[in-house]
């Protein structure tokens, strides 16, 4: 089952490393959904796999 819910690093992590500072310019872009649970950020397992699968449709065209 995949995740409901990924943290800031393990959205950085599963998207090849990338930098904080990149992963919240996706978020104010609308690629990825940020949820907050009391003081702590998460990204939504939903918006993770929309991203992946528009980045794999960019490199497959």
């Amino acid at each position: 089952m995949d995740e409901p819910f990924f943290s800031i690093a393990q959205a950085r992590t599963d998207l090849g490393n990338i930098g904080r500072t990149k992963l919240y310019e996706m978020v104010a872009a609308g690629k990825l959904e940020l949820v907050k649970l009391g003081s702590k950020s998460l990204i939504t397992g939903r918006s993770m796999r929309k991203l992946k699968s528009e980045l794999l449709n960019q490199v497959a065209a």
